[in-house]
Order: structure tokens, then C-alpha cells, then sequence
């Protein structure tokens, strides 16, 4: 396994300690001074900074700030940024909240690839090979965050921002692509078009190495099945524009051992927290809330930002562990006919072949009753088991606890979804 800091990856005990009560400290009154944000959210909530000298103190007077404040006052102060600002990146919206402005500087555009320089060098890349990028270049963080990680680790990148998906799977074959960054939806609206082009990329000597996922959960099988496939390790990133890029990923690959590897926390760019709804910090082995604090962002920094992601803890510590695979949204579960429904056990019974996508309407019938609608678009060229629509309905019974009515749309009718997919609507009369 590749070491991408030498230095800080040896980092441990009181060394360690050190160095991020340091840049904590640092952070903190820098945001002060310098963010006009953070001037003003300090001032609402009467928060004595200079009561901030380690980590433990960190946590008992800086307040955890959430998208709804940032958003409040962006609306309350219009266009108020940094005099040396560079870039202004949008948040993607798919929270369903809005979407935030983080302004950059020169100095945070300088370092905005390296948290995803690391993942590519643990995965085992190295400088000179090509990377395939198919997440959209916007003006959200995604496009050129993945622009910038991969020429801050030395790759060179195939921008597959446009045209089909055969397109982009000729791309990556004529190119000699050692890695691929994509979303678990589209890598599996990918797998399904390979298939129907009789592609078998572990008989056509394929130069894929490695699959960086991020954006979605995912289950163990369907990762086992993308490995299995391609002939590649899947490995997976985590961040977002409020963290200026991935602040963890695995090294070993997101599967191990037929179970869920381990995300590792950068931990001298970003102090990662899982506080449970008190806000109290969790034991290793509980799920909670991530709580980000980057250590080196200066435009816009995000000290104790609620990122509404869940995840389950494994490891405390400098550079702490987490499980991978399984963030989700801690507002993404929906309660329906009295049951807890999480979208992603629904995707893990519906996403397989030939199934491409799928959306899900909740809504009220004419009795009453709350009902789930899942129209289903399935692959035309696939050869589908009759008993396909029975074994996804039972499953789903079996898994999610509730029966929900199935359907086929055409093939084509849901648009490719190349970043976070956003499956579910809720029509119901009352909710």
C-alpha cells in the first residue's frame, strides 16, 4: 500500500495531539478574523474563541454551524465575500435545502485536489497513468475538485463529461484508463451498456485498475459484482464542497473480505466528528452525524459544519476509521405506513441486472392508504427471468418490511444520472 504523506501518516500519540489541537486553534481564530461569516455566527451565539485551546474545549464552545445558518445569512448579506476571493462553488442542492455559496481563495485552490490525490496514490495510481472523470464539470465542487485531484497526484485526465455512455466506454478502453471516478448509479447504468456491447473487460486485457466511487451508498454484493466485472478494485471517496474535496477514503478497497472496508480520515486537513443527535461524540461501532472542521480552508472554512451525512464509526483517533459504503443521509429515511424506510435498502433489492434505474413516488390512494409506486427501467437488450418482478417484490417485503407495486418504464426514460441520484418523491395528502 502506497504512503501518500510519509509524515503525517506516522503521526500518533502525543505528536499527533499536538498537531490538531495546533491547527484547531489556528482554524478557529483564523475564521474569526477573517470569515465574515463566521463573525457573524460567532456574534449570534456569543462564542468566546479565545476559550478554544485543545480539542476538548473545541467541542464545548464552537457551536455545530449547519447549512441553514450559512444559508440565512448569505440571504441576510448578499455577495459578501473575502476581497481576495478567487471562485465562488455552489453546493450541488441535492440536500433539497439550497444551495450555499463557498468562496475560495488562492490559497485553498492551491490544495484543492489533495485530499483526492491521497485516495489515487493509496489505490495505487501512479503519476503519468489516465484517470477517466465522469462526473459533470459545473459550478458545483465536484467537476473541478476531480479536475484538480487528479493533476495534483500526476494523472492525466480523460474528461468523459459528454457524449453516450458506449462513448465513454470506448474512451476508457482506447485510453488505457488505470482508474475511473463515478457515482454507483451511473457505474451500473455503465456495467449494463458493456454487457450489451459483449465488452468483457477480463478477457479484453483491460488497463482499469481501480473504480473510485462516491456521491451514494452502496451494497456489498453489487460492489463484489462491479469487481468482479471490470477486473478492478472498488474503492470509494468522501467529501464536498463544504470540506474542499475528500477528507476520507479506503486503501485497501471499499470491499474486504466479503464485507465493507474501511475509510480512512485525512486527519490534518479535516477534523472529522460523529456526534449522535445530542451531539455528543459516538463509540466505534455507532452511527452518527459527521461533524467536519477543516484545518488549511481560508474563503469560506468549515468549523463544526453538520453535514446531515450519517456514518458508522470504527476508529477514533488522528487519522480515524470509518465504514465504508454505507454514508447516507441522515434525513433520507422516510416513514411510511408507521415503518421506517431507508432508500438504500431499497436499492440494494432493486439495483441489479438487468435492472438500469429506478424512481419511487409515495404518495396517498384513494382510501387513504400510503402507497409506494417503483417504476423500474429495465435493460431491452437483457435476456429478463420472468420471475424478476416477483423476486424484486418479495425481496423488498422480506428486506424493507412494507409491499410496494411495481412497474416498466421504457427503456430510456430516466435520465443517466452522472452525480448524486435523487430516486424518491413524496406526493402523499399529509406527510
Amino acid at each position: 500500500m502506497t504512503t501518500a504523506n510519509a509524515l503525517t501518516e506516522s503521526m500518533s500519540g502525543l505528536t499527533a495531539t499536538r498537531f490538531r489541537d495546533t491547527a484547531l486553534v489556528r482554524a478557529v481564530r483564523l475564521a474569526r478574523d477573517e470569515s465574515p461569516f463566521h463573525r457573524w455566527f460567532y456574534g449570534d451565539h456569543a462564542v468566546d474563541v479565545d476559550s478554544v485551546v485543545d480539542q476538548r474545549s473545541f467541542a464545548l464552545h464552537i457551536p455545530v454551524a449547519r447549512k441553514a445558518e450559512y444559508l440565512r445569512y448569505q440571504k441576510l448579506h448578499p455577495g459578501t465575500v473575502r476581497d481576495d476571493v478567487r471562485q465562488l462553488h455552489l453546493t450541488s442542492g441535492t440536500s433539497g435545502v439550497g444551495r450555499e455559496v463557498h468562496p475560495r481563495t488562492a490559497h485553498d485552490l492551491a490544495a484543492l485536489g489533495t485530499g483526492g490525490a491521497y485516495q489515487y496514490f493509496w489505490a495505487g495510481l501512479a503519476a503519468g497513468e489516465k484517470i477517466m472523470l465522469t462526473i459533470p464539470y459545473s459550478q458545483t465542487m465536484a467537476g473541478p475538485y476531480f479536475q484538480a485531484s487528479a493533476l495534483a497526484a500526476g494523472l492525466v485526465p480523460t474528461n468523459a463529461f459528454t457524449g453516450s455512455t458506449a462513448e465513454r466506454i470506448d474512451m476508457l478502453q482506447r485510453f488505457g484508463c488505470a482508474g475511473m471516478s463515478i457515482t454507483p448509479s451511473y457505474l451500473h447504468r455503465m456495467t449494463a451498456e458493456a454487457k450489451r456491447l459483449g465488452i468483457e473487460p477480463k478477457r479484453s486485457g483491460s488497463a482499469l485498475r481501480a473504480i473510485f466511487l462516491s456521491g451514494e451508498p452502496y451494497g456489498i454484493e453489487w460492489a463484489e459484482s462491479m469487481q468482479e466485472f471490470w477486473s478492478a478494485t472498488v474503492h470509494e471517496g468522501w467529501g464536498a464542497t463544504q470540506t474542499l474535496g475528500v477528507v476520507m477514503a479506503t486503501k485497501t478497497g471499499a470491499i474486504e473480505e466479503h464485507g465493507r472496508g474501511v475509510l480512512h480520515g485525512i486527519g490534518h486537513r479535516c477534523l472529522i466528528e460523529v456526534l449522535n443527535p445530542d451531539g455528543v461524540a459516538v463509540a466505534p461501532g455507532e452511527r452518527g452525524e459527521i461533524v467536519v472542521t477543516t484545518l488549511r480552508t481560508r474563503g469560506l472554512p468549515s468549523i463544526r459544519f453538520g453535514m446531515g451525512d450519517s456514518i458508522r464509526l470504527l476508529r477514533d483517533g488522528f487519522f480515524p476509521e470509518f465504514e465504508a459504503g454505507s454514508i447516507g443521509r441522515i434525513d433520507d429515511m422516510i416513514k411510511i405506513r408507521g415503518m421506517n424506510i431507508w432508500p438504500s435498502a431499497v436499492d440494494a433489492a432493486v439495483l441489479r441486472v438487468p435492472v438500469l434505474d429506478y424512481r419511487a413516488i409515495v404518495h396517498t390512494a384513494d382510501n387513504g392508504s400510503e402507497s409506494v409506486d417503483l417504476q423500474l427501467e429495465i435493460d431491452a437488450a437483457a435476456d429478463v427471468d420472468p420471475n424478476l418482478m416477483a423476486d424484486i417484490a418479495e425481496t423488498i417485503k422480506r428486506t424493507v418490511g412494507i409491499s410496494m407495486s411495481i412497474s416498466v418504464l421504457p427503456t430510456g426514460t430516466l435520465d443517466e444520472q452522472h452525480f448524486k441520484s435523487r430516486r424518491w418523491t413524496d406526493r402523499r395528502a399529509v406527510r
